[in-house]
């Protein structure tokens, strides 16, 4: 057993840290020289079908009597290369993480943040082909993909949530339904925790209820369980392991109860008031003299 300020640590890999007072940082992800071979290997093979499908097609568009019709085709051919592309990397990057669950089973803990450590090994790999996967399909044109790249890398997400304009870890996270991550907002499963001078990944999973909204630039930190129908505010910041109840509103760092959810649902429906800035005088604010009015 290892103790530094407070923070306990079973050198088998349980742990009993007093996980509040680790602080918000990063995952412990590295580029080691196999993760950086595989991402290119992937990449190298998911350019195989476009080259053969280029390569066999060429001279057949090339011809004199067809030419015209390909330039005309022009888009749709870059359409077909460039969807095949994106297909065989998905499939591809699921066929790797397949045969790496095989090799050695994904679990939550504490590992010491060295590549001869195989739990580490392992999850720096997995998280090598899911970045592969995501770099590509997060930058598809339609935001639904982003939702289906993830259940692809068994991340549960429906396709009503709206998760396009934040960051999320790519395993040990399960997403409820009709959720809203808003832009830049957060949500780690994974941290590091420096103890004695030594660098650790701690690993917990992250489970966010249906219909959760998580407010821009918030912070969801590792073993965070968020209940159904709670709201996080802008630059919230969730501690390691807490539990945010069902139906309220939590703001600050580390975020605190501020009211239930459905005050704020009353609040809403009041009648709108605005203030003068000379008297400071509150008067009524009709909205909908708004959407009546016709443009000149």
């Amino acid at each position: 057993m290892m103790e530094d300020n407070g923070i306990s640590v079973d050198k088998s890999g349980e742990n009993s840290i007093d996980i509040k007072k680790i602080p918000i940082t990063t995952n412990g992800f590295k580029w080691t020289f196999t993760s950086s071979l595989l991402y290119l290997l992937l990449h190298l093979l998911s350019f195989v079908m476009p080259s053969v499908m280029i390569l066999t097609f060429f001279s057949f568009a090339m011809d004199s009597n067809l030419f015209h019709w390909r330039i005309v085709l022009f888009f749709i051919d870059i359409l077909a290369w460039w969807g095949s592309y994106i297909l065989l990397s998905l499939l591809l990057g699921k066929l790797c993480l397949i045969i790496l669950k095989l090799i050695h089973k994904p679990k939550e803990g504490l590992f010491k943040i060295d590549r001869n450590d195989k739990d580490y090994f392992c999850f720096c790999l997995r998280v090598t082909v899911k970045k592969f996967i995501f770099l590509i399909w997060n930058n598809f044109c339609f935001p639904w993909v982003n939702n289906f790249a993830f259940k692809m890398c068994d991340i549960n997400a429906d396709f009503k949530s709206t998760m396009f304009d934040g960051w999320s870890d790519v395993e040990f996270i399960e997403y409820g339904n009709n959720i809203m991550i808003g832009q830049g907002a957060q949500i780690f499963s994974s941290t590091i925790v420096r103890i004695e001078n030594i660098d650790y990944l701690l690993i917990k999973k992250v489970i966010i209820g249906d219909h959760v909204v998580l407010g821009a630039n918030s912070i969801v930190s590792p073993g965070t369980i968020i209940g159904k129908g709670s709201t996080l505010g802008v630059w919230t910041v969730t501690y390691i392991n807490q539990i945010i109840e069902p139906d309220w509103i939590y703001i600050g760092n580390p975020a605190q109860k501020y009211q239930p959810t459905q005050i704020a649902i009353e609040d809403s429906k009041k009648q709108p008031m605005r203030r003068l800035i000379d008297t400071g005088e509150r008067i009524k604010f009709d909205i909908n003299q708004f959407s009546n009015q016709k443009l000149n």
